[in-house]
């Protein structure tokens, strides 16, 4: 194949780290640091530092390694459930920011692969898997889009020249259970049977499951378009999340239906991700579990009888997205902005670290901690804007008419519930639990 890209035009660091792992899946090639410079039209230096950078997010969300061996030679290590995966993720992503890369050049590496076996021509005749996958998409009773069919007819491809080659996708026990009771399953065994009546190609069961899992996450999913009993049974068990931790919380949402639908969009593919490890960004989790920390616990208290139902346990960062949706829906629903807390300093920073990370303990809701020092609130007062002041030190003096609350580490429970009311403070009523989530185990 050539390699002239001379009218390819300046690619993006996304797209060329997209192509790159692209080429590191092209079946009976090495794929050499120079002919990835080269395709990808950049030097050396940035090829390698695409290297690390991709070698990093798969072995974040995919458990697998990247290497370069002394020749020059990039190649992927791991199991080979893991490697289809990662392939499936970054396949869709190319299809969608680079499109003419995966028909130029992987589409053409594959068939390249595939042509000198007993069935090469046949699974290079596109029309006709192209019918098997218009088979399944109505017995999934599902929609495929354009750029979803180019997909699996790509991904079938290369999953078919892995079989020819021995290379199965091994499933933990659980996991085999869980796949064959999805009804994903029936149009994974009717494309099975296809392929063994059209082409002559005997699929295993491991490929069987596999052809499952392919379909279960390809999926959109929608609150208003769900009717499996799957979904419909994962529906309840959001609708009993959602009173979890209203109950926990002692707030209530404005729009059940609302917020049970985005839990619905976000906590369906995490259940396929916990089943199957597969990881996800949350590049907020940090600042949010700093911020919001009672949010976070509340909502993780929330989750043990949802994680039970489904045999799993969710990621912190899984877990740190459904806090955010539960925040977001808290504010939209009370109409609430973030409150405007001053915090006295003076001249021990720890101490006043943990008061903020006991005020912020107080409440679910969002809040603006500003700081001013100590000696210029009682002199200036503070500034415009300002709702509650709390402070560990002493106070002489203050010119403000807010309320200041000084707060004696550790805090008692019944000063924890009167913070919590003042930052609370709303014109709608704020159910407040005599129970802290957490408190019997601390």
């Amino acid at each position: 194949m050539s390699l002239d890209t001379s009218s390819v035009p300046e690619l993006s660091g996304q797209q060329r780290r997209c192509h790159l792992l692209l080429m590191l899946y092209a079946p009976t090639r090495k794929v050499q640091l120079e002919t990835i410079s080269q395709l990808n039209r950049v030097d050396l230096p940035t090829t390698r530092q695409d290297i690390a950078e991709v070698a990093s997010e798969i072995q974040r969300f995919h458990h697998l390694d990247l290497t370069i061996t002394p020749a020059n030679q990039c190649h992927i290590e791991g199991t080979t459930l893991n490697q289809r995966l990662c392939l499936l993720h970054w396949l869709r992503r190319g299809l969608r920011i680079s499109p003419d890369f995966v028909e130029q050049t992987l589409s053409v590496w594959l068939q390249e692969a595939l042509t000198p076996l007993q069935y090469g021509e046949l699974l290079g005749d596109q029309p006709a898997l192209l019918s098997l996958i218009d088979d399944c998409e109505a017995m999934l009773q599902r929609s495929f889009s354009e750029r979803d069919k180019r997909f699996l007819l790509i991904f079938l491809q290369y999953c078919l020249w892995q079989h020819h080659c021995q290379q199965h996708p091994r499933f933990a026990p659980h996991q085999q259970h869980w796949l064959q009771q999805k009804s994903e399953h029936q149009a994974a065994r009717h494309l099975t049977l296809a392929l063994k009546k059209h082409f002559g190609i005997t699929l295993n069961s491991p490929e069987q499951n596999f052809l499952t899992l392919m379909f279960t996450l390809i999926k959109t999913h929608s609150y208003d378009s769900s009717n499996s009993q799957e979904d419909l049974r994962l529906m309840n068990e959001i609708e009993q999340l959602v009173a979890r931790f209203q109950d926990l919380s002692g707030m209530t949402f404005s729009s059940k239906e609302g917020i049970v639908g985005q839990l619905f969009a976000h906590l369906a593919p995490a259940i396929e991700r916990c089943h199957f490890n597969i990881g996800i960004d949350n590049l907020l989790l940090e600042e949010v579990v700093r911020m919001y920390p009672r949010l976070v616990r509340t909502t993780h208290e929330a989750l043990s009888d949802f994680e039970i139902a489904y045999g799993i346990t969710l990621s912190q960062e899984e877990t740190g997205l459904v806090a955010i949706c539960f925040g977001a829906w808290l504010m939209q629903g009370n109409s609430l902005q973030e409150k405007q807390v001053l915090l006295l300093t003076h001249n021990d920073s720890a101490l006043e670290q943990a008061v903020e990370q006991q005020v912020r303990e107080a409440t679910l809701l969002p809040l603006n901690i500003k700081y001013q020092r100590l000696d210029e609130f009682e002199r200036d007062g503070p500034e415009a804007g300002i709702e509650l002041i709390v402070t560990p030190y002493p106070v002489k003096n203050a010119q403000s008419h807010l309320s200041v609350i000084y707060i004696a580490l550790p805090l008692q429970k019944a000063q924890r519930k009167e913070i919590r009311v003042m930052l609370e403070k709303t014109d709608q009523p704020i159910n407040t639990p005599e129970a802290e989530p957490g408190d019997a185990r601390k």
